[in-house]
Parts: C-alpha cells; structure tokens; sequence
C-alpha cells in the first residue's frame, strides 16, 4: 500500500505542478494573480471531452492529440482574453484586477453549464491507461506511470525552454524586472501575451490529461484552483523550480496522509503552507533587525 499510494502520490504532485506552473509564470512576469487558472483547467477538461472522440478509439496517439487540440484552443482563448482585456489593467490597483478575473470565473462557468449542462460527464480512457503492472505479488495500476510520464516529458520541455533558449531569457528577465526589458527595447506586451497563452495552454493540457480519471463537471475548478493555489504559495509565486519540488511534496504528503493519518489527511497540505508562511515572515524579520 506504501508503494502504490507514492505512486498515487507522485502523479498528483505532476498534475498540480502542470497547473501551479502556468499561474506561477503569468505572476512571475505580469504579477497578475489569475484566480480564473482553475476554469482554464476545467474548459480542457470538457474540449477533451468534446475532441477525444473524434481523434482517439480508445489509442494512446489518438488521445494525445486530443489534449493537445483542446490545450491550444484554451490557449488561444487565453490569448485574447489578454489583448482584450488583461493588458488594459496592468497598471490599476490589485483589486481591479482580482475582479476581472473573478469575472472570467463566472462567465466559463456559465458557458460550460450552457453548453455541455450541469451534469457530469465521462472522458473514454485509452486503452494503454487501463490495466496494472505486476511487481512480485504486488499490482500497480498503469495510469499514474503514464500520466507521471506525461507531465515529466512538459517539465523537461520547459526548463529546455527557460534555461537554453531566447524566450527563456526573456521570461527569466521579465521575471526579474519587467521594466528592464522594456529598456532594451523588447515588446513587453508581447512577452506579458505569449507568458499568459503558455499558462492557459498548460491549464488545459493538465485538464485534459486528468479527464479521463474523474467526472467532469462545471465546478471542478474550484478544487484545483485551492490546491495550484497552495503549491504557488509553498514554493514561492513566480517561482517555477519551487512549485515543482512544493506539488511533489503536496503530492506525496496528501496521498500517504490518507494512508497513515487520514484525519489530518485534509488539514496537513494547510498546515505545511501555514508553516512556510511562518517560517518566511521570521525570516524577514530576522533581516529587517539586522
């Protein structure tokens, strides 16, 4: 039970990373808490849905391309929900901004429940996600291996991106100071743009890839949204390497606190985030009184 609950573990510390990441990105660069990352994630989930019987009968191939379709569609629609309107409020007060995206909360909601209802629906697993690897006398189901994988593979791509590569760059200083790309005469806009068009491309693709493991519905976004929310804040909003190593540690403490502590299951992610949020104000202090 230890091992398959690791496992268990490890796969939903991937799959919150794949969301914290892109919320942890248009905060590091644009410094815009989008508190409508969670919607982002449940409109993949149901364009999965609504693709993967067109491309995928059940292949692996077939459900990749799926995820990958409804994960652009998602981004593009990031995309213009930027131009139009995120670019206009930059430079306003925090709580404009936590209004505007709040709103984009309720309006996805209201076209999902338009258009595909307010009842649950099911994403068709493909055929290499179904079944168990057999260790000794143990069994372990396949899905998480492939779904670890999946995100292992996104991981690998972005730190390619960010450490060897001209975007990367420009992302690390528009992290670092947003005003010093402006001075070297980059197109700001572009970079706050394409920055907020990656982040809801990787919503979606972790929506999409989760599809097939739960119900879909219109209000799944309130739960992701908690817990990207918590990873941001564990391993430092903006901070990408830290959301990584704070959603496997989410991951695994969620998965073996069921197992070993399951009535403190529920509180113990909240509590490793209050002691952070501790430790980081001692901290400061502890500069500031030097």
């Amino acid at each position: 039970m230890f091992a398959v609950q690791l496992i268990n573990g490890l796969m939903e510390g991937m799959m919150l990373f794949l969301i914290a990441s892109g919320l942890t990105l248009v905060f590091g660069v644009s410094r815009i808490i989008n508190f409508a990352h969670g919607s982002l994630y449940m409109l993949g989930a149901f364009l999965a849905y609504q693709i993967v019987p067109i491309f995928a009968d059940g292949s692996l191939v077939g459900f990749a391309i799926a995820v990958i379709a409804a994960a652009l569609i998602v981004g593009l629609i990031g995309i213009i929900f930027e131009v139009l309107v995120l670019r206009r409020i930059y430079h306003t007060d925090e709580l404009m901004q936590l209004i505007i995206t709040i709103a984009l909360v309720f309006i996805i909601r209201d076209v999902v429940r338009m258009i595909w209802g307010a009842n649950s629906v099911t994403v068709q697993m493909p055929d290499a996600f179904i079944g168990a690897l057999i260790v000794g006398d143990n069994y372990f189901p396949i899905f998480p291996f492939m779904i670890f994988g999946a995100g292992l593979l996104v991981v690998m791509i972005m730190i390619g991106v960010i450490q060897f590569t001209r975007a990367g760059i420009l992302l690390r200083a528009a992290t670092d100071d947003r005003g010093m790309i402006a001075l070297l005469g980059i197109n700001e806009k572009l970079v706050f743009t394409s920055v907020f068009g990656v982040g809801s491309f990787l919503a979606a693709f972790a929506g999409g890839l989760q599809s097939p493991f739960g119900d879909v519905n219109y209000l799944m976004d309130e739960t992701v949204i908690v817990g990207a929310f918590i990873v941001c804040v564990i391993g430092g909003l903006g901070n990408l390497y830290g959301a990584l190593a704070a959603a496997m540690l989410v991951g695994v403490m969620n998965a073996l606190g069921v197992l070993y502590f399951p009535r403190l299951a529920m509180v113990m992610t909240f509590l490793i985030m209050a002691a952070v949020l501790i430790f980081r104000s001692l901290g400061r202090q502890g500069g500031g009184a030097r």
